[in-house]
Formats: structure tokens, sequence, C-alpha cells
């Protein structure tokens, strides 16, 4: 099969972009671009990059063709695959080190090799019942890891990020993103961001089969704790383009219409479900080079400077989870208690402060919070403290 690249051209200046999303009107994100460069499809002959299998991946129980690779939806916090026959390894820092960096060389656009493009993507999501709640589209402009802009755009937040050599700017809504709203970006541009927290798993390469079809993947699953619960990075059996994710909690990813840009595997089609159900939808509505001049990714008069700034109201996932000790606190036969902390910069938790609950369980949540580890926050490069919550429980 011969592979898909995309290359380039220069067109005229343009003054507007119009983005659509499902099941919500236009809108309309004004920019001052000197030459934006479409990209022109075609097929080359060559072995050394081929196409990636186009079959399409689905979460579900069975195929209705023999083009479709169906993956059973993860409903359990146990994992359904055996890695008793395969032999494993434990990651240290370094190790994931390599293989974050050999995978981003491969699949996304967050490598700092990259030419300057720009991309829309626009979403959709839904609650448990398969309602579409929250819709919106982002689009960056990149040209380099300190010259890029974001604007992030829905029915619950209006933003603009500016990263810049000087730190990171925000106009408009100063909140920031959820873990839900940063996904949207995260799973076309970084889909290994989250492996960041994978140190000191143990990760086993195996194969999976999926009636004709395989995939290749690497399990990552945790050392301690006691629950199974392996992350997976699932591959076209013939290259490297990443099809499938098992994320944290029951998040489970495809990938689809995969694409070649700049030697990079891309996906023009993305969900993401939870529990087997639909949960986000992503659509790559443009992906093309971009020569832009710098001044327009300058930050805008009215952009706060968020260097230095406490980061809030996000979810983190832990390196290191301590749980509370139950026999510290006596005469409660089951409890649920929130504590505020704060983060450091290196990731280690500098504040503690239960909020809610029982007062007797305060001691042993606090203490047990104290002893958590993040993987250090950064914003526009430079880690930064982050204000978070945990619950601790008992039942």
């Amino acid at each position: 099969m011969k592979p898909i690249e995309l290359t380039a051209r220069c067109s005229l200046p343009f003054s507007k972009v119009k983005m659509t999303t499902l099941r919500q009107a236009s809108s309309l994100f004004f920019v001052s671009v000197n030459c934006l460069l479409p990209l022109l499809v075609h097929s080359q002959d060559t072995g050394t990059n081929p196409q990636p299998d186009p079959a399409q991946i689905v979460i579900g129980t069975s195929a209705n063709s023999s083009s479709v690779i169906a993956i059973p939806a993860e409903t359990t916090w146990t994992g359904s695959i055996s890695l008793s026959s395969h032999e494993s390894k434990t990651v240290d820092q370094s190790d994931l080190q390599a293989w974050l960096d050999a995978r981003r060389n491969e699949n996304g656009l967050s490598s700092a090799k990259l030419q300057p493009w720009h991309i829309i993507i626009t979403y959709d999501q839904f609650d448990g019942d398969g309602d579409n709640v929250h819709s919106g589209v982002v689009e960056e402009f990149w040209d380099g890891p300190q010259k890029l802009k974001i604007n992030f755009k829905s029915d619950e937040l209006s933003q603009t990020d500016f990263v810049t050599e000087r730190g990171m700017y925000r106009a408009g809504d100063q909140r920031w993103q959820n873990r839900n709203e940063s996904e949207v970006r995260l799973a076309v541009i970084d889909p290994f961001a989250n492996a960041a927290t994978l140190q000191g798993s143990r990760v086993t390469p195996i194969e999976r089969t999926f009636g004709d079809h395989k995939l290749r993947c690497d399990v990552f699953e945790r050392t301690s704790g006691g629950i199974s619960n392996p992350n997976q990075y699932c591959y076209d059996a013939q290259d490297s383009a990443l099809r499938y994710v098992r994320g944290p909690g029951w998040w489970q990813i495809t990938y689809n219409d995969v694409v070649s840009f700049q030697g990079r595997f891309v996906a023009r089609n993305v969900e993401v479900t939870d529990g087997g159900h639909p949960f986000l939808k992503l659509r790559v509505t443009k992906l093309e080079a971009l020569a832009v001049d710098e001044s327009e990714l300058a930050p805008t008069a009215d952009a706060v400077n968020l260097s230095g700034s406490r980061v809030s109201g996000i979810s983190v996932t832990p390196l290191k989870a301590v749980p509370i000790d139950v026999s510290a606190v006596t005469g409660l036969p089951k409890f649920e208690v929130v504590v505020q902390i704060v983060i450091g910069k290196d990731g280690k938790v500098v504040e503690a402060k239960a909020i809610s609950g029982p007062k007797a369980a305060y001691k042993a949540a606090e203490s047990a919070a104290r002893k958590w580890v993040f993987p250090p926050y950064l914003v526009a490069g430079q880690p930064a403290e982050v204000e978070t919550r945990i619950t601790f429980s008992k039942s």
C-alpha cells in the first residue's frame, strides 16, 4: 500500500478561520497570519514508511466486518490480559524517558524537531446516557516549544494561551483547563503525556490478536498497590502508528484515520470511552505546515502573565500514592475525608489540610497525603506549584 505524505505550498494570507462543532453553531477566531501552507495529499512509492493498517479500531464486543478491530470494553479495575507468559522489565526514570522520546518521535506533534504547524481539533463530550453535554474547538499555532498560541473555545471556556521565552500568558478565561478539556489537545498532539507517571512500572511487550488483525502493545503494570490496572499502548503490526491506548481509570482511546505528517503519525479521528461508554469524540479538521510572523504569536495586551503562578483546579496523577492508615482512625466503620494539598515544584506535597469529613480522621489523612509524590507540573516548560485535592475513604 502507498503511504500518504502531507506536503505544503504557500498561499495567500488569511484573516479568519471558521470552525464548526457538531451540534453547535460556528464560531470565529480572528488571526492575522502572513502565510499559511495548505496540505497537498499525494502518494509516494516507498518501503520505508508504510501506511498504517486501514482497519478501524472500535471499543465493542465484536467486529461487524473484517476491516474493523473490536477491542473489548474495560469495565473493571482488573486487567483482562495475562502477562505471566511474557518477559517483563521494570522501568526506571531513564528507561521511561528513552521510551517516551522514541514514541514521540513516531506519533503526535510534541517533538521539538518539527517544522511549524497549525492544527484545528473539534470535539464533543458525552455523559453516561450518551447525551452531548459539551462541544468545542482547540486551535494551535506552533513555531517551537516556546513560540506557540493555543485557542480554546467551548460552551464553558474561552481562552488563548501564549507560550514565549518569557513564560506563559493567558487572555480570556483565567481558570485552568480541567482534565477532560486538557485531554482534547493531549490525545492528538501528545498521546503519550499520561505515560510520564509510569516510572517504576513493569513493562511487557506483547502481541494482541483480534480476528485477522494483530496489534503490538507495550503494557505497563504497577509493581505495587495490589490492583492490576495495566496501561497499554498498541500499534499497527506493520509499523509504529499508535492505534489504541488503555489509559488511567477505565479510559480507552482509539486512533483512526491515521496520516503521516512530517514523518510522524497523526490520527484525525480519536475517540475516548469511559467504562465502555462514549466520552469524547475528537476530529482533526485541519493539519498543515505553517509559516507565521513571530509577532502574531506574541501575547495580546490583555493577556495575564502566569509565570510563577500556582496552578489550581486540575487533576494530577501521582507517582506514589500512600493510603490512609485506617488503624489510626478508631470508632469509624466508614468515612470519607477530603484533603487540600499543595504540590511543590519538585512534585512533593508541601502542604496538606483536611477540609471535610469526620475530624477524627483528619490527622491520619493529612499524614498520608504528605507522603504522596507527583511528577513536576510544567507550565511553559517550567515547574509550577499545584493546588488540588485528595480524597481518602474507608467503606
